[in-house]
């Protein structure tokens, strides 16, 4: 049985960085590595993963109380997949208490599930996340955005906010937030999946209510192709922010492949609507792609990266 738990774990959605093949047969794909300031072709299974990234971490009773009495505060759709990854937790540690007590003599299929439930709990409800994307990744233009978003605009809504959040660099950049308080910070090392997918839903929810946004296909037009980044939806308007460092303003930035990226705007206008791109609006947003992302960007063309990651080799 734990020849079966998932090790390799994928922190960007492997079925999204494919669309950057070069062709379906391609197994891999051109990834500029930022520390090294390398390309390298790369095997979509060895892209963009880290061994058990979504593991449970062991909780004390006090930090499982913590997350239980801040679930009784949510939004009722926050709420409940709060509430639902709590339990997850407290059947997680009550496996762990039951080993501790001996209460289950040594059993190797009991400790094999125990594994399983720390390696995959978390990569399961990420799994199911991302199969709310697959029509949003296969969209043509913004017809297709239409039907899908009033098919089921709070899951598109979920899908693009954990893209958003569900990220190593965002896991890095939220618990340094915390540094004036440890009690947090240690608690949001632990538990940051919790956070992530809570804090997603919650955004998604707030963001239906208030309806003053609305949805833009791009169309890149031009011969440079789109890249993609280990942050994958980005806020294009990061640039701009107040004097405590936090955005003023938001905008979703998503490149859906080469050719194509979606746009969240929360400004008035045509609720969908779509527009053609030239060279210098994909160069400026692959630009801001590669400046969000931690470690990696993708393409299906080595130039591209190239001359980006030029940019940054120092002289």
């Amino acid at each position: 049985m734990s020849e079966d738990i998932t090790k390799k774990q994928h922190y960007v959605w492997r079925h999204y960085l494919s669309t950057w093949k070069n062709n379906p047969d391609d197994k891999g794909i051109w990834t500029g590595l930022l520390e090294q300031k390398v390309i390298r072709k790369i095997s979509l299974m060895d892209v963009a993963q880290k061994s058990y990234f979504y593991k449970l971490e062991e909780l004390t009773d006090a930090e499982l109380d913590f997350l239980k009495n801040f679930s009784k505060s949510l939004p009722e759709k926050a709420k409940s997949v709060a509430e639902d990854i709590v339990n997850r937790y407290s059947l997680y540690m009550q496996m762990k208490r039951n080993i501790a007590t001996n209460k289950t003599q040594n059993n190797d299929e009991y400790m094999c599930q125990v594994k399983k439930t720390e390696a995959e709990t978390i990569e399961t409800i990420q799994s199911k996340i991302e199969n709310l994307g697959f029509g949003l990744i296969k969209c043509q233009n913004i017809k297709d955005v239409q039907l899908l978003v009033e098919e089921s605009e709070d899951d598109i809504l979920y899908y693009l906010f954990v893209q958003y959040s569900r990220t190593r660099a965002m896991k890095s950049r939220a618990v340094e937030s915390m540094q004036d308080r440890e009690d947090m910070q240690e608690i949001a090392q632990k538990c940051w999946p919790f956070f992530n997918l809570v804090c997603a839903k919650q955004l998604a929810e707030n963001m239906a209510k208030k309806n003053d946004y609305r949805f833009v296909y791009v169309h890149n037009k031009g011969r440079v192709p789109f890249i993609a980044g280990d942050q994958p939806v980005i806020n294009a308007k990061s640039n701009d922010v107040d004097e405590n460092g936090f955005a003023k303003d938001l905008e979703l930035y998503y490149p859906l492949s080469p050719k194509a990226a979606l746009v969240i705007e929360f400004t008035q206008g045509e609720r969908f609507s779509e527009i053609d791109v030239d060279d210098d609006y994909v160069r400026q947003h692959n630009l801001m792609i590669a400046k969000e992302a931690q470690f990696h960007i993708f393409a299906n063309e080595e130039g591209v990266l190239n001359n980006i990651i030029d940019g940054i080799r120092p002289l």
